[in-house]
C-alpha cells in the first residue's frame, strides 16, 4: 500500500464493492442452495465460536511465545490472537465436519428448506451472495487496516457504508476489527513510541480484544514495557 493511497483508491473500492455481491449471486444461481448453504452454515458456526473460544490459546501464546523485537510491540498482541483465532477455527473445521458426518444436521436444516417448495436456484443466489458479501467485508477490513497502518486512510463511500452498516456482521465483528484500526492508526502517529504503546494497549482492553488477565500478564512480565502501564491497568 502506497502513501496517499486515497487518491486512487476510492473508485476501485467502491467497483469492487458493487461487484463482488453481483459474482455471488451468479455463482449461487449456477451451484444452487445445498452446495452453498452448507458451506456458509458451517463457516459461520466455525467463526463465531472460534471469536469466543480464542482466549486460553492466546494465553499460552503469551506465556511462551517470544515478543518479536520491533518498535511497537504491542503489534505482538494483533498477531498473537490472530493466530490464537486461526488455531481455533482449524480445530472446529475439523470438529464441525466430524459432527456433520455424524448428524448430518446441516443437510436436514436444508432439507427442511427445501420442502417449503422454494425455488432453489434462487435460493443459493442469495446465500451465496452472503457468503461473498462477508469475504467483502473482510477485504475491505484488510484494506482499511493497512492503509491506516500506512496513514493513507481511504474514503470510499459504497466501503464506508458495507462496513459501517453491514447488518449481522458489524455486530460480530465491530469490536475486534475497529480496535485493530485503531491501533494501526495509532501506530502511524507522529507519537512516541511509548505513547503509542500505551494507547494501543487502552484501546484493545476497552474493546475487550484482549482480556485484562492477558494484558496484566504482558505489562508485569515486561513483554511490553511503556510509562504508566500500573495506571492503564488499574484504570
Amino acid at each position: 500500500m502506497v502513501r496517499y493511497l486515497d487518491t486512487i483508491g476510492p473508485s476501485v473500492m467502491n467497483v469492487i464493492c458493487f461487484v463482488v455481491p453481483i459474482v455471488g449471486f451468479i455463482v449461487g444461481l449456477m451451484k444452487g442452495f445445498v452446495d452453498r448453504s452448507v458451506r456458509v452454515i458451517e463457516g459461520g458456526i466455525i467463526i463465531v465460536l472460534s471469536l469466543y473460544l480464542k482466549n486460553p490459546i492466546s494465553t499460552l501464546l503469551y506465556k511462551f511465545a517470544p515478543f518479536f523485537n520491533m518498535q511497537y510491540k504491542v503489534v505482538n498482541v494483533l498477531l498473537y490472537e490472530f493466530i490464537a483465532f486461526v488455531i481455533i477455527a482449524l480445530i472446529m473445521v475439523v470438529i464441525v465436519y466430524i459432527l456433520n458426518k455424524f448428524i448430518n444436521f446441516v443437510s436436514k436444516v436444508i432439507g427442511l428448506i427445501m420442502s417449503i417448495g422454494i425455488p432453489t436456484p434462487i435460493l443459493g443466489a442469495f446465500v451465496s451472495m452472503a457468503e461473498y458479501l462477508f469475504f467483502l467485508y473482510v477485504f475491505i477490513f484488510i484494506v482499511f487496516f493497512l492503509s491506516n497502518l500506512t496513514d493513507s486512510p481511504i474514503e470510499a463511500s459504497v466501503a464506508n457504508k458495507i462496513y459501517y452498516n453491514m447488518p449481522v456482521l458489524r455486530p460480530i465483528f465491530a469490536k475486534p476489527f475497529d480496535s485493530c484500526l485503531d491501533v494501526a492508526k495509532s501506530v502511524s502517529s507522529d507519537e512516541s513510541a511509548d505513547k503509542i504503546n500505551y494507547n494501543s494497549m487502552k484501546i484493545l482492553l476497552d474493546n475487550g480484544f484482549i482480556t485484562y488477565d492477558n494484558a496484566k500478564y504482558i505489562i508485569e512480565t515486561n513483554k511490553i514495557k511503556f510509562a504508566n502501564s500500573k495506571e492503564l491497568l488499574l484504570k
